[in-house]
Order: structure tokens, then sequence, then C-alpha cells
């Protein structure tokens, strides 16, 4: 009898002890757990709040060379255009006889300087504003790039658009922006272009814009292996979840693809 009671006993302390070591390691991989939870928490948290800084810098750039670009347009366009224009208007002021028959002529000449002048005007007004990126969308400011190539002349730019285009954010609207104006600075300055097409294609939940010149190409491999402009392009691309794609080889021009989830 007190041979089956101390085995009792042994078997209910040998249950009480595997009970407690089974509680104890569902109580360490609980706080082990806990701890990988927090720590995986806290380095999501971190890697946000890193992409977060990175796109607001980023953004910041891309502002920033918006406006360096906006007052390089300015001062080519007081210089090419509007001081140009007003000189001409001076010129006809200060030769007119009243007592001469051309005088009438002169004068209708003047009006139609002081017309194109204030049209001048109040197209570098548009310019002038900080927000016009996002106010007048995507499609308006491709435009208006590719007004400024045939200003000057040397070039053959065209825009095609297809497909209505969706209301897009205005910090993701002033990056793509951006992305385009690198593209078509890095097509006039070495490419030997003469013909630059910009495309806008908007489908259900995709917008694709393509950048093409007929310029003298390059090998794309070589520009990935140490093109800091490249980089800049891939990494803005990356901020807004779009795929960036380039398409070149010397003497074949260049292809340059952004695709926009929607």
């Amino acid at each position: 009898m007190n041979q089956n009671s101390t085995q009792n006993n042994e078997e209910v302390v040998f249950a009480i002890l595997i009970a407690a070591f089974v509680l104890i390691l569902l109580v360490s991989f609980i706080v082990v757990f806990i701890l990988y939870y927090q720590k995986r928490r806290h380095a999501h948290v971190h890697e946000m709040n890193s992409v977060k800084t990175k796109f607001q810098q980023t953004l910041l750039e891309s502002q920033l060379e918006i406006k360096e670009q906006t007052l390089q347009h300015i001062a080519r366009e007081l210089h090419d255009n509007l001081g140009q224009v007003a000189s001409l208007i001076k010129i006809n002021l200060n030769t007119l006889q009243l007592d001469d028959p051309k005088t009438i002529r002169k004068v209708e000449d003047t009006k139609e300087l002081v017309r194109e002048l204030i049209s001048d005007l109040k197209s570098l007004t548009i310019t002038l504003n900080g927000d016009r990126v996002s106010q007048l969308g995507i499609a308006k400011c491709l435009e208006m790039e590719v007004e400024r190539l045939n200003k000057t002349g040397l070039f053959e730019a065209s825009f095609d658009q297809q497909g209505a285009i969706p209301t897009i954010d205005a910090n993701t609207t002033v990056i793509l922006y951006r992305m385009v104006q690198e593209i078509i600075n890095n097509a006039v300055k070495h490419s030997d272009a003469k013909h630059i097409n910009i495309s806008l294609v908007a489908s259900e939940n995709l917008l694709n814009l393509v950048c093409h010149d007929d310029g003298k190409g390059f090998e794309v491999e070589r520009i990935k292996s140490g093109g800091s402009g490249l980089t800049n392009l891939q990494n803005r691309a990356k901020l807004i979840n779009a795929k960036l794609s380039i398409q070149s080889a010397p003497e074949a021009g260049t292809a340059c693809s952004i695709e926009l989830p929607i």
C-alpha cells in the first residue's frame, strides 16, 4: 500500500515536473515570439520612416530642380522673346512721325507687338506658378515641354496622348514630370537627336509614358554600370512604384518607358 502510494506520488511529481517544463517552454516561446515580433515591428517602422524621409527628400529635390529649370526657361524667354518684342516696340514708337503716311502702318505693327507681348507675359505667368505641375496635370505639362523644345528651332518634338488621364496625386506628378524632364535634357545634351516624341497612354490600371528620340543612342549596359543619371531615374521610379525601362543601341536612338500603376 505504501509502495503504491509512493509510486503514485512519484508519478504525480513527475507529471507536475513535465507540466512545469512544458509551461516554461510555452512561456519562453511566447516571450521569444513577442520579442521577435517587436523587433520586426521596430525594423518595419524604421524602414517605413526611412522610405518616407527618402521620398520627402527626393520630392524636395525634384521641386527644386523644376524651379531651377523654370528660372532658366524664364531667363531664355526674357532674353529671346520678351526683350526682343519690347525693343521692337520701343523702336517703332521712337520712329513715329505724325506727318508720315507710314505712321498708321507702324501703329498697327506696334499694336500687334503689344498683343504678342501680352500673350507671352500670360504664358510666362503660368510658368512662374510653382504649383503648376500639379495644377495643370502631367499631360498639359508635357505639352508645354514639347512647345519649349519646338521653340528652340533645333528639334521637331511631338506629343501623343491616348486615353483619359486619371487624377494623380501631386507628389507623384511632380516626380514623374521631373523624370521626363531629366530624360529630355539627356536627349538634348547628349543624343544629337533631331526628333523627340513623347507618348502618354492610359489604360484601366496603368499609365505608360514613353520618350523616344532618333539620336545616336548608347550601350545600355555600359550606362547601367556607371551612370548616376540612370540611378536617379531608377530611384525616383521606385518611390512612385513605377517601372523604368530603357532601350537603346549605338546609332539607333533611345526609348525610355515609365509604367505607373494607377
